[in-house]
């Protein structure tokens, strides 16, 4: 069977470079579906140990593996998650919450308040790849969505290319979001904004904002 064999030291010069290449951009790095396929726990753990202190989950366990496993930096829930018993799970665990609803916001708030919590969330953006978040011309449900509540702070805003290797494409998504931003700043001016995945980040600085969301990966068998 055919394996590939990455050198540790090699990796952490190259993750130095990508480092450098964010210029102070915060990196999040996106470590679901089991660390990309490389071990969740172990993937994670390397990441925060070459300085990586902002991590992003897609499911409710992966998020609660990581604080199991003693990993206590920021943590983004990147789907929406509507089961209360999950919620509970993800704001006892101080996990970044995705509000892609107003619907979605109130229910946060509810399940917060009676566990007596205090949540951060980011709220996510549709700006054209139609999954999931709030349609970019709903100007004013996105402008409610980042107001802060008793128990809610929202702490940054996202959006996500469908296609990033098409400029054209995702120049117009990186326009619509531009766009908002110039709205939401001025409501509120201390949120982080990121629509980069890895491939816009190489290919399109100036798309890479206040952090980017990046996947990394390493060979189980070098631990």
């Amino acid at each position: 069977m055919k394996a590939l064999e990455i050198k540790i030291d090699d990796l952490k010069h190259n993750l130095n470079l990508l480092k450098e290449h964010a210029k102070g951009t915060k990196i999040i790095a996106v470590v679901k579906a089991n660390g990309m396929g490389f071990d969740l726990i172990k993937y994670s753990r390397f990441l925060v140990d070459i300085g990586i202190n902002f991590l992003a989950v897609a499911t409710t366990d992966e998020a609660e593996k990581l604080r199991l496993a003693g990993i206590d930096i920021d943590i983004l829930m990147l789907s929406e998650v509507w089961s209360d018993e999950e919620l509970e799970i993800l704001i006892e665990n101080d996990i970044i919450l995705t509000i892609g609803t107003l619907e979605e916001k109130e229910k946060i708030e509810n399940i917060a308040s009676k566990l007596k919590k205090h949540v951060r969330a980011h709220v996510k953006i549709d700006t054209g790849f139609g999954r999931y978040g709030f349609l970019y011309t709903n100007e004013n449900e996105i402008l409610e969505a980042i107001k802060g509540t008793e128990n809610i702070q929202v702490t940054g805003v996202y959006t996500h290319f469908s296609k990033p290797i098409d400029y054209k494409w995702t120049k117009v998504q990186f326009q619509r979001f531009m766009d908002l931003i110039q709205q939401i700043k001025p409501i509120n001016p201390n949120l982080i904004f990121h629509c980069s995945n890895s491939t816009a980040f190489l290919l399109y600085p100036e798309m890479n904002l206040d952090a980017v969301r990046l996947r990394f990966m390493y060979s189980v068998d070098e631990f």
